[in-house]
């Protein structure tokens, strides 16, 4: 083996990953944990729902893919020469799924015998695809089902609901499944188009974790993978040196909200609330990025988390009950805050929130709460490390954006109160602001 490899470590957590890069441009990360039984590998590529517009490296003309591309490409993917792989996992003995978000695709195996074979199967599917005109007809029927079957989920339909009202131009918008009239118009040469210009070593990344060797880990791979060898372009007529030159074009989102209420009726027992606020301009990669996410995410833990007494007060109220959640997330340039949940009072609920939201502003936060927010970050990340599915997803989302998992923890320590408090003031701004209501039948 001749592959020049980077050790990253972090002492707080006492984890080490190992960074490879196979000669055709593949960077393969492995994460050590010895006496785990079960192992677990991910192929990630840098590819979701948002990424409907771009320009393909080396070329000028931008295209502009139909809705839903990225999870029907996630689909199609499964149906090889051999048959569907799931069902040659479930041989050896493995778990297997994928999973299509706004900004990736990941494909990934869990198992505790028969690592290598099952490696080999998921480097095989991810690399080789197979775009038959025949199966591609046949996955619309498919995955126009699920379609139909997210339209009866109220949360899906709560959150998608939220989105579409809050965005007037950015895919963000857009359900990741696409719609149903937006996949029929997928067919096999857009597919192969789309895995040209996004499944490419330099858009990707293999995670692997487990009680393994890393040496037998990296020599497997690189003997596996097409990417192995140093005469492994990518795709004819394209150098390794050439992939990741990709142009994401994401349109300029307005401040206002395309609508300021959505509301539906459905079979659900209890009305449900979801509050949404965007935010049109924000870092899009690096630290930048990272520390946004981390100061949002503690001033909206501070306001409205499990322990904040505006909680408490809303629960011992019944204005919320235990499904009550506050996001925030970050994608291709803008950012979404969401504040919502079952009540059985909504008008209750809306007015309580309505006043915690003017009032942010003007909140203090109490030095105590802050250090001990900080401390149970911390503590909650030090934990998830014992999840192999967490490490793996969450180092290739990191890296993505050009950052190491390890490094969250300093950015958590950079975090400043003066920051945090500084954030209240602008999270919830009324011209940014739409409403999204579930509301029972009749």
């Amino acid at each position: 083996m001749s592959l020049s490899i980077e050790r990253v470590s972090n002492e707080t957590l006492g984890e080490q990953v190992v960074r490879a890069e196979l000669p055709g441009g593949l960077p393969v990360f492995f994460c050590p944990k010895p006496d785990f039984r079960k192992k677990y590998a991910c192929y990630s590529t840098f590819f979701g729902s948002v990424d409907s517009q771009f320009i393909p490296p080396q070329q000028k003309e931008t295209i502009k893919v139909p809705d839903g591309i990225a999870h029907f490409l996630e689909h199609t993917l499964f149906e090889t020469e051999k048959g569907n792989v799931s069902d040659l996992f479930a041989e050896n003995g493995a778990y297997n799924n994928a999973a299509t978000s706004f900004a990736t695709t990941t494909y990934l195996f869990a198992s505790g015998e028969r690592f290598f074979e099952n490696l080999k199967l998921l480097i095989d599917f991810v690399e080789n695809p197979v775009f038959d005109p025949e199966k591609v007809e046949k996955e619309k029927g498919i995955i126009e089902q699920e379609i139909k079957m997210y339209d009866d989920e109220p949360d899906w339909v709560a959150y998608m609901g939220m989105l579409d009202s809050l965005f007037q131009e950015h895919p963000l918008k857009i359900d990741i499944l696409g719609s149903v009239d937006s996949i029929q118009t997928i067919d096999s040469q857009t597919l192969h188009d789309c895995y040209r210009t996004f499944y490419t070593p330099k858009n990707m990344a293999l995670f692997i974790t487990g009680d393994l060797q890393e040496e037998e880990v990296l020599e497997f791979v690189e003997k596996t993978s097409k990417y192995g060898s140093s005469n492994s372009a990518p795709h004819s007529g394209e150098s390794s040196a050439d992939q990741g030159g990709i142009v994401r074009i994401y349109p300029e989102e307005p401040t206002p909200v395309a609508r300021e209420l959505f509301e539906s009726r459905m079979a659900v027992g209890l009305p449900q609330i979801l509050f949404g606020f965007k935010e049109p301009n924000v870092p899009q990669s690096g630290s930048e990025k990272l520390q946004l996410d981390m100061v949002t995410k503690f001033a909206l833990d501070l306001l409205l988390g499990r322990s904040s007494n505006h909680f408490l007060d809303l629960y011992s109220r019944q204005l919320v009950l235990d499904d009550f959640s506050v996001s925030w997330m970050s994608y291709a340039g803008v950012g979404v805050l969401s504040v919502g949940g079952e009540t059985p009072d909504p008008d209750g609920m809306m007015q309580a929130l309505e006043k915690i939201f003017d009032e942010a502003k003007n909140f203090t936060l109490s030095e105590d709460d802050f250090r001990r927010a900080k401390k149970k970050y911390m503590g909650g990340m030090t934990r998830a490390f014992n999840s192999l599915e967490y490490i793996a997803s969450n180092y290739t989302y990191y890296r993505f954006y050009g950052l190491d998992l390890f490094s969250v923890l300093d950015e958590i320590q950079k975090v400043d109160q003066d920051a945090v408090q500084d954030r209240l003031k602008t999270l919830f701004k009324p011209e940014r602001r739409t409403v999204s209501k579930i509301l029972p039948l009749g």
